[in-house]
């Protein structure tokens, strides 16, 4: 009966993962905003923007462009950490925007923000942990 007392426990953290994931993202970085003036010339539908801080993790998938031209259809597409450059593609040729740029950037201190990269790993240890430990002392008493 433990052991499936457990698996249910385990089975319930699981399917608690992604807000886990949520809550621990918005507990490393908060959200950064910051206006850039943008102007493409011929047919230039790209531009690389230099940003102010640096984007959490260098990772451009929680990073969002809005623009002041109806025409464009602004899409993050690279980014390099190295020079905290962002390249946003889908703009209308020949125009003038300002492009809003949101991203997440560190909260944190580096010792911190480490340790808290790796609590999924932790969460998903433990549960590892507690079904084999689990299943080992239910069948080295003869539990079912």
């Amino acid at each position: 009966m433990k052991i499936v007392l457990t698996l249910f426990g385990v089975m319930f953290i699981l399917m608690m993962f992604g807000g886990m994931l949520d809550a621990i993202h918005a507990f490393r970085g908060s959200n950064f905003t910051e206006p850039h003036i943008v102007v493409t010339a011929g047919d230039q539908t790209s531009t690389t923007i230099t940003l102010a801080s640096d984007i959490l993790d260098g990772d451009n998938t929680n990073v969002s462009v809005t623009s002041s031209n109806q025409s464009d259809a602004p899409v993050p597409f690279a980014y390099d950490s190295a020079d905290r450059q962002l390249t946003v593609n889908g703009l209308n040729p020949s125009d003038t925007r300002t492009l809003t740029i949101t991203y997440p950037v560190s909260q944190l201190d580096g010792f911190t923000d480490e340790a808290a990269k790796l609590i999924p790993a932790y969460i998903i240890l433990a549960c590892i942990c507690a079904v084999a430990g689990s299943c080992y002392f239910a069948f080295k008493r003869g539990e079912d």
